[in-house]
This record gives C-alpha cells, sequence and structure tokens, in this order.
C-alpha cells in the first residue's frame, strides 16, 4: 500500500461506495458484505452497522449528522447520528448508486432499470424507466439537473424527472457526477478516460489515464478528483490537466474529498485511504496531456487507421480475458458462395426487431452510411453475405460484434444461431459467455447473478455437445471459480 497517505482504515471487505460531509470532518462507506461506516477525518469509526449484503450507494446528508445508503437488498435507509435507521424504503429493487444534491433536500438513486428521486424523509418524487441498470448517478444543487449513465448510455433529467437528453457514448460507462451548479458533467468508464462534458452532452475536455475509470467527483474549485483501475487517485484543473497524482497498490472504486481540509479519500480494494490533497505526486511536463480542445466529437469522426483497428480481447483488463466465444470451425467471409448469400439487407434486418437498435459504429465511414445507422458495426462487414438458415453465419456475426464490444449485439447473433439450430453447442456456448459479460458489465459488483445469467445455455451446451465439447467445461470450471465454488463435472 502507498506510504504517503495520512490514514488507513481496513474493513473486512472490498469498499463500493463512499462520500465525505460538506464540512470534511466525517466520511461514510459501504463494502460488499452490506457493512456500513461513519468515521471522523483522522480515520477513527464513530458507528459501524450491517444491512446484510452489499452497498453500493452512500452519502452524508448536508447537516453532517446522518447517512443514507442502498445496495443489493433493494432497502433505501436514512442513518441518524448514533447509527440508528430514522426510516427505510423498500424500492423493489437493487440499488446501484445514489447520490444526494449539495442542499440535502432531494436524494437520487439508479437501479437495475431506471432512475428515482426521493425527499430527504423518504417520500418517492418520481421514477424514470431506463430499461438498463444505472450503475452511477448525479444530481445538482435542489436537484435542478440529474445525470445517471448505464451500459454506453448517458441520460440528463431535469427536477420533475423528464428526460432532458440521451446519448451513447463509444464504450461502457461506470460512474457520472454534476457540479452542483450544472456547470459541467464528469464521466468515466471502459475507455480508461476522464470527460468533462457541458450540460448539453457536448465534451469540453478529456483526460486518459492507464486503466478504467471507476469513479468521478467534480470539486468546489472547478477541478476533478477521479479513481482508476490503473491504481492512481487523479486530481485535475478545470480544463482536464494533471495537478496531483496520488498512487497506490490497489485498484481504486471510489473517491471523495474534503477541499475544507485538505483531504482526498479513496476506496482501494478494503481500505479506506486518506490524502493531503497537496502531497501526490506533480505529474511530469513530459508525459503526455490531453488537449482540452479535443472533443468526443471530433475523436469520433476522424478517420481509422489500419493500426488503430486492432482490437484488445475483450476490453483488456484481465477481467473480460476468459471466458470468450468459441471460434472454432467458423467459416471465413471469403469462403462463403456468395451466389447463396442475399444481397439485400432488407432481409437481414427483418429477422429481428432487435437489430434495429440504437448501437452505432464509431468509424466515420460507417457513419457516412445512411442505411447503416443504429445497426452494429459487424453489418458494414457481414450483412451483405448473410446465408439464411446457416448457423455458421450467425456464430460468425457473433464473434464480429464481440471483437467490436458489442455484447448485446453479440448476444442478439448467438441467440438467432441457438434458434437455427439447437442443436449446436457453440451458439449456446457463446451465448452463455455474452449473458455473463453483460450482467457484469452493467452491475459489476454483482458476481453471483452474473455466473447465474450463463448457467442454463451452459448446461444446454453440454448436453448437446456431451464430452467431446470440451469448451464448456473451461467455461463452467471458470465461472465456478469466480463465486469461489468447485465445478463438478
Amino acid at each position: 500500500m502507498s506510504n504517503n497517505f495520512k490514514f488507513r482504515i481496513s474493513t473486512s471487505d472490498s469498499i463500493k461506495c463512499l462520500s465525505s460531509s460538506e464540512d470534511g470532518l466525517k466520511i461514510a462507506f459501504g463494502d460488499n458484505s452490506g457493512n456500513i461506516f461513519l468515521a471522523n477525518n483522522e480515520g477513527n469509526i464513530i458507528w459501524e452497522k450491517n444491512i446484510g449484503e452489499g452497498t453500493y450507494g452512500i452519502a452524508i446528508m448536508k447537516d453532517g449528522n446522518r447517512v443514507v445508503c442502498g445496495g443489493k437488498d433493494c432497502k433505501l435507509r436514512m442513518f441518524n447520528s448514533l447509527g440508528n435507521v430514522e426510516w427505510e424504503v423498500n424500492v423493489g429493487k437493487s440499488i446501484w448508486s445514489l447520490a444526494v444534491d449539495p442542499n440535502g433536500q432531494v436524494i437520487v438513486i439508479g437501479t437495475g432499470d431506471s432512475i428515482s428521486m426521493f425527499t430527504e424523509s423518504g417520500s418517492k418524487l418520481w421514477e424514470y424507466d431506463t430499461s438498463r441498470a444505472m450503475v452511477g448517478v448525479g444530481v445538482s444543487r435542489n436537484g435542478s439537473n440529474v445525470v445517471a449513465c448505464g451500459d454506453e448510455f448517458l441520460y440528463c433529467l431535469n427536477s420533475d424527472g423528464n428526460l432532458t437528453w440521451k446519448k451513447q457514448r463509444s464504450d461502457a460507462l461506470w460512474d457520472v457526477d454534476i457540479e452542483k451548479d450544472s456547470n459541467s458533467i464528469i464521466i468515466g468508464g471502459w475507455d480508461c478516460s476522464i470527460h468533462s462534458l457541458d450540460l448539453q452532452g457536448n465534451e469540453i475536455w478529456k483526460f486518459e489515464t492507464k486503466g478504467y475509470v471507476r469513479s468521478v467527483r467534480p470539486l468546489d474549485d472547478g477541478g476533478v478528483l477521479a479513481g482508476s483501475h490503473d491504481h492512481n487517485i487523479y486530481r485535475l484543473s478545470d480544463n482536464g490537466e494533471a495537478i496531483r497524482i496520488f498512487e497506490t497498490d490497489s485498484e481504486i472504486t471510489c473517491v471523495s474529498t474534503s477541499l475544507p481540509n485538505n483531504l482526498i479519500y479513496a476506496g482501494a480494494g478494503n481500505n479506506i485511504l486518506g490524502f493531503d490533497i497537496n502531497e501526490g505526486s506533480v505529474p511530469s511536463t513530459s508525459e503526455e496531456s490531453p488537449s482540452p480542445t479535443q472533443t468526443y466529437e471530433e475523436e469520433k469522426e476522424s478517420p481509422n487507421s489500419e493500426e488503430s483497428e486492432e482490437y484488445e480481447p475483450m476490453f483488456g483488463f484481465g477481467m473480460f480475458d476468459e471466458p470468450s466465444p468459441d471460434t472454432t470451425e467458423i467459416l471465413e467471409r471469403e469462403n462463403y458462395n456468395e451466389s447463396q448469400s442475399i444481397s439485400s439487407s432488407s432481409n437481414y434486418s427483418g429477422t429481428s426487431d432487435n437489430y434495429n437498435s440504437t448501437y452505432q459504429n464509431s468509424t466515420a465511414s460507417y457513419h457516412g452510411r445512411s442505411e447503416n445507422i443504429d445497426r452494429g458495426g459487424e453489418y458494414r462487414e457481414f450483412a451483405a453475405k448473410v446465408l439464411k438458415g446457416d448457423v455458421k453465419n450467425y456464430l460468425r456475426l457473433g464473434n464480429a460484434a464481440w471483437a467490436e464490444k458489442r455484447l448485446e449485439r453479440a448476444a442478439e447473433h448467438f441467440r438467432k444461431a441457438t434458434e437455427i439450430d439447437s442443436e449446436e453447442p457453440r451458439a449456446w456456448h457463446n451465448l452463455a459467455v455474452c449473458n455473463y459479460h453483460l450482467a457484469l458489465k452493467r452491475n459489476p459488483d454483482d458476481l453471483e447473478s452474473a455466473v447465474a445469467s450463463a448457467y442454463e445455455p451452459l448446461k444446454i451446451a453440454k448436453e448437446k455437445g456431451g464430452n467431446e465439447y470440451t469448451n464448456v467445461d473451461k467455461t463452467l470450471a471458470f465461472l465456478a471459480s469466480q463465486i469461489g465454488i468447485e465445478e463438478k463435472t
């Protein structure tokens, strides 16, 4: 562990959420086992409670005495200064993120399929359906603007819960927050970058890290605090330049700050670390830094070279190295008989209503073709050569979507493959792999549900493939290891 922290608080499980009081005198945090803590800014525990299941969202109210939290047990709770429950509300679904407006008047939560706003007394004001897990939420002063993220999508709502805009990014998001007076939106996710946006969702600047960005917080001085899985905490200026970098020995899952007391807090593994805001390392001037004027739109429209189109295996972070789709004995495109293929895209798009989704490829050449809008990137390569009723074709389409990091699209293709040939074990296996990664990507802290989502199609793959199909055994063993059991074959 880094030796420049002011204090460290160790828990029995990984830290999932963190919040500091406005005056900087207290911090609240929760871990994956449902433990909730309130501590002072010297690292001494004031009280500790357990809600039985993982705590994924927490905040200290403006008065500095009460703590609101939510998690896997589907309950939104308010604790008083003594650690006793003041009120609780069963929202009926797991709470994956939580934020409180700077004035402490409203509470916003992200669930497995919605965004909701509550009063500080626990009364529900509104709910907006998203049909995807909201892993990050933020709210400005008095709830005037609410932002939330899930998968590649970023949402902005007004104080009445009406959608202002919804935008799709190039990769999945993990956290979002909004400056208290709605001057800027900060996002981080799988693209290993911290982004600053204006209130219309237009990019102002971006800062690249060496790992995906799990947590972001705008600072009162206009700067940004962010934690990355590269083990670093970044303090950035209001124009996206690195001021300080705080190194740790663990992946950073959450960050908070107390500018009045010059403290930075971070969840790193099963530890809460407290740093002096001025004691981090100063980035070298020789290090590359992003241009504040480089926008997301400009990046998206720049042409791709051959060198830039190298795909990392499933996000490239080890977490997704296994399992992966089975690609054995899948015909290459040039091996297809073009006379057997269909030339019209209408037949392809008609195979499933889901193919006309909101997924878009980020290359200029793709966007330049209007007929390809709202279809997956693999479409431009393979749609003209679709063979009706050929299961291998859909396996190839699924693999192409996988390579482009489009999990939902890949799952659609593999699902279609199971419908065409229910006896094909690769189709069921690859669908299971997609189900697992999709579940983990949407709810990264719910490993058991991710494994459960893959089990049934893997069971079918095992049945159809028999003892000769060993890929399913390897995947089953991997998933079993993820939840700490030994798979019995």
